[in-house]
């Protein structure tokens, strides 16, 4: 083991030195004087001989006892290492090729590897986990439960002409066509809980509580604030890994998920509400990647939306009968696809930094039939985030981001502390 030769050699350099000592001290005695030798009694040489002898010999003694208690200890060491090291390969003692390697400086490799990840990992690596469970990288080990409070803030503006509304035909006008400039505030307070089920599988549910507050000011300056506290969209769904990381393939999670329509939509325009959901039930798949390059983790994630069409009553306004204010219409959606990239550094045990790029591209939408203009979206934001346990199994999750194009909340930023229970121990 690669222990052997640093105690060889720390014993070699101890012999080394004790004999430089032994030499140092006969160096400085002087010589013998044969007249004095011939003057003093032979019993007095042989009491100063057996004297020097039983000095040598007590720190030989010395000296062999620091060396099996060096010994004993590198044999301690090597057995701890080989115990640890059985328990992340799962497949005995390492070889004495892989033994000799230098050890990593933490324990990232361990920490995306689903399969190995026991519990005194996760405590070594927290802040890390966190980062990764949030993005769809890492699984919770089965009989875990985690309860995460996450409170959402986001902010947009627009400043521009827009149309309030869809033209289906010439005279037949779905809202108004307004200059305004628009402020919209959301803070939700989202709960999601996050159940390991096996040491592969993992269920989520999440559950949005919020208030949106929209403050519109027109052409002719005049102001209009409109609220909305309550249910968001609920969302559910379950992830699987189907790969753990080895040589040069990265750990592979997917994850299916659907969003339901709990929420107060847009679409009863007769009220002074603003939306806090949809309004349509959708369907999202996605395909996570993440690869170790000590100390830090890359992440990607490829993900699909299908919103699913729906009857809504939209208000419109006809000349030719002004009776007529509203009326159903079959809503078709637009779908998405995204992709997420970016990477995590560990900087500690209980502190990891995050740094990734979100983007999202959603097809235009279409109202009984007709294409709705302005409904082809791009969604880009660069997101920070940090990750800190300021006392054992208590943690804080903060991120911001910010939207670079037209179509994402200019600021965005969340603060969660999540909470972990095991229910029960998994039999393997």
């Amino acid at each position: 083991m690669f222990l052997r030769p640093f105690a060889a050699g720390i014993v070699l350099l101890f012999a080394l030195n004790l004999n430089a000592q032994t030499q140092s001290a006969s160096a400085i005695q002087p010589p013998p004087n044969p007249a004095v030798q011939t003057d003093q009694p032979t019993s007095l040489r042989s009491a100063q001989a057996d004297v020097v002898d039983a000095k040598i010999q007590q720190a030989l003694r010395e000296r062999d006892a620091i060396i099996r208690n060096l010994l004993e200890r590198v044999q301690e060491l090597e057995t701890r290492l080989n115990a640890t090291n059985s328990g992340l390969t799962g497949h005995g003692p390492v070889p004495a090729a892989v033994a000799a390697a230098p050890a990593p400086t933490s324990s990232l490799a361990a920490t995306v590897n689903n399969a190995t990840y026991d519990d005194t990992e996760r405590h070594a690596s927290a802040a890390l986990d966190r980062a990764l469970l949030v993005r769809g990288g890492l699984l919770l080990p089965a009989g875990m439960l985690e309860i995460d409070s996450a409170a959402q803030y986001y902010s947009l503006a627009s400043d521009h002409v827009t149309v309030n509304g869809f033209a289906l035909f010439p005279v037949l006008v779905v809202g108004d066509i307004t200059s305004e400039r628009l402020r919209r505030d959301i803070l939700i307070n989202a709960t999601t809980a996050r159940l390991g089920l096996t040491k592969k599988a993992q269920l989520d549910f999440t559950v949005p509580y919020g208030f949106v507050l929209n403050r519109t000011v027109d052409a002719t300056g005049k102001q209009t604030t409109a609220s909305q506290f309550g249910l968001g969209d609920i969302l559910g769904g379950v992830s699987y890994q189907f790969a753990n990381e080895h040589g040069n393939v990265p750990d592979l999670l997917g994850s299916v998920h659907f969003k339901s329509t709990t929420g107060v939509t847009s679409y009863n325009l007769q009220s002074a509400e603003t939306s806090l959901g949809t309004g349509f039930n959708s369907l999202t798949a996605a395909v996570v990647a993440a690869k170790t390059n000590d100390p830090l983790v890359f992440y990607g994630n490829l993900n699909y939306t299908y919103n699913q069409p729906a009857h809504h009553t939209v208000p419109i306004s006809n000349p030719s009968n002004p009776d007529q204010t509203s009326e159903v219409a079959y809503i078709r959606p637009g779908s998405s696809i995204g992709f997420d990239l970016g990477s995590v550094l560990s900087l500690n045990p209980e502190t990891s930094m995050t740094v990734g790029w979100d983007q999202r591209f959603t097809t235009q939408s279409k109202l009984d039939g007709q294409p709705l203009p302005a409904t082809y979206l791009v969604e880009g934001s660069l997101r920070v985030g940090t990750s800190y346990m300021f006392a054992p199994g208590r943690m804080m999750d903060v991120t911001m981001g910010v939207g670079l194009t037209p179509d994402t909340p200019n600021l965005q930023f969340s603060i969660s502390f999540p909470f972990r229970r095991t229910l029960w121990k998994p039999s393997y």
